[in-house]
């Protein structure tokens, strides 16, 4: 008769047949470790480990083991907010900003596991299972069954990989039969994949205005908005795309850069927080975004929903030709004024400040036909913020009240640009839209022929006054879709993308998924 502590065997079965006691032994080498529970699938949050040390090794005796299973969890916060071995800095602080769920669920099929097993001379089966060093539970199952297991982990305990710690892994360890340590081996398990899922915030996507790149939302040109998102926790990036880009364009190549961010944690939603043109692009790549990913929110910073008149005379003024308005449509002359006299255009000469194609979006009949067309308008979860300069349209902006877009003039015309940006103020205050109607071309023949050009174009007067930041009017800023959070009154273009106003979106936006 053969003594069960000699082989390696699964359950040695005796049956007595005319007083002849025979051992039936299971084909552990043939057994299946592939199980009946397919894994979760990846997304922000989930993950899976599905092949690998520990994994799909049979059903494996003690000696065989112990099971060592390595679990890679990227990491969906800001990476400052990790220790050096990947742990969270302060577990609380996420949990209160919504950032992170305080628990994790771990879940793994194991196979055969005979925990309430009753067999001569050998003690159950208990098969021991830790967390990264720290003893989690025993497993327990059914007889050459797989059971799909798992148990929760507080979030402290877990280490995340980033760019900051790119050798950060969690470690699995199941420690097999250990009731018999000394008695033979008479127990085998076998673990088919491991899992973890988590409730965690989407990521950010900091998009620019036109004219501009990344870098404008550095400390010099958003006060506080960096600093703003790196204490909140949230995992954020930011682009750049074609500085004077069209929006269809930009709207692309921020589809690709956020769809190979997105990947890391294989989230399929994104939180966009847009400056100025930013979030034209930014509606524009929602419509372009599925199946990859969906814009979960979009939190506009002086965005153009509806056009600017202020774009529409820039791209009037770029034509470099004389101008005639149309009789009583420029009562005041401002029109008239900021073509022929405006910074905007001369500094578009010397390839400085919004430049065509991205200029036309930023137009009132562009916005009009891109309304239409369902590229604005679109994302559900829409937040806006506006500013006005500071007159509310009852007198002309200071020089203090326009700074610092003038402080940025190029070739030190800055009492100039004061005087063209105050134009611009009062033109937004003014007119709803300034839309060309026809251009007509006059050759004078001569020695040096003379070419003579008439611009003709209409603008169509405000009912009301706007208020405006000289850029953008506070109507477009807040179209009438969206969640509209205030007018920053005294606050030029620039000056309203600031950390408060980002605060407020991030207080909106940041939800567990």
């Amino acid at each position: 008769m053969f003594h069960p502590r000699t082989f390696l065997m699964k359950k040695i079965i005796f049956i007595p047949i005319l007083g002849i006691c025979i051992a039936i032994f299971p084909q552990i080498g043939n057994a299946v470790t592939s199980s009946p529970f397919p894994p979760p699938t990846e997304k922000l949050g989930t993950y899976v480990v599905d092949s690998g040390s520990g994994l799909d090794t049979g059903c494996t005796f003690r000696s065989g083991g112990p099971l060592l299973i390595r679990l890679i969890v990227p990491a969906t916060m800001n990476s400052e907010e990790l220790n050096a071995d990947g742990t969270l800095k302060d577990p609380s602080k996420l949990i209160t900003n919504k950032v992170i769920g305080n628990k994790m669920k771990i879940s793994f099929p194991v196979y055969d596991i005979d925990d309430k097993a009753v067999t001569s001379g050998f003690s159950p089966e208990i098969d021991r299972i830790s967390f990264n060093g720290d003893f989690v539970k025993t497993l327990s199952g059914e007889n050459n069954i797989w059971t799909n297991d798992s148990f929760p982990i507080d979030i402290s305990k877990i280490k995340f990989k980033s760019d900051l710690t790119p050798n950060a892994y969690n470690e699995i360890r199941v420690d097999i039969d250990t009731a018999n340590v000394g008695n033979g081996e008479y127990w085998c398990m076998a673990v088919d994949w491991v899992a973890i899922e988590f409730d965690a915030a989407a990521p950010y996507v900091l998009a620019h205005g036109i004219s501009a790149q990344s870098d404008t939302w550095d400390e010099a040109s958003a006060a506080g908005v960096l600093t703003t998102m790196d204490k909140s926790g949230v995992l954020y990036t930011r682009f750049s795309t074609g500085k004077n880009g069209s929006v269809a364009a930009n709207a692309l190549d921020l589809k690709n850069k956020i769809h190979g961010f997105l990947n890391t944690v294989k989230s399929d939603k994104v939180n966009i927080i847009a400056y100025s043109k930013g979030g034209l692009d930014s509606q524009a790549l929602a419509k372009l975004s599925p199946p990859e990913f969906k814009v979960l929110s979009l939190s506009t910073l002086s965005t153009p929903h509806r056009g600017s008149v202020v774009a529409d005379l820039q791209l009037l003024q770029r034509q470099f030709v004389d101008a005639s308005i149309n009789q009583g449509q420029d009562p005041n002359g401002y029109a008239q004024k900021f073509v022929t006299l405006s910074l905007a255009g001369t500094a578009s000469a010397f390839g400085v400040g919004p430049q065509p194609p991205g200029l036309n979006d930023l137009t009132t009949q562009r916005a009009t036909s891109a309304i239409s067309a369902g590229i604005r308008g679109n994302v559900p979860n829409t937040f806006t913020i506006g500013a006005d300069a500071g007159p509310f349209c009852l007198r002309q902006p200071t020089d203090a009240e326009i700074s610092p877009i003038a402080d940025a003039a190029p070739w030190g015309t800055q009492g100039y640009t004061n005087n063209a940006l105050r134009m611009a103020y009062q033109l937004i205050c003014s007119y709803t839209s300034a839309l060309q109607l026809s251009i007509n071309t006059l050759v004078i023949p001569g020695s040096q022929p003379y070419i003579y050009t008439t611009l003709t174009y209409s603008t169509v007067t405000s009912t009301q006054k706007q208020p405006n930041d000289i850029a953008v009017g506070i109507r477009s800023a807040n179209p009438g879709w969206g969640t509209p959070l205030g007018d920053n009154a005294n606050t030029n273009h620039s000056e309203v993308k600031n950390a408060a106003n980002v605060q407020q979106f991030l207080d909106r936006t940041i939800k567990l998924r």
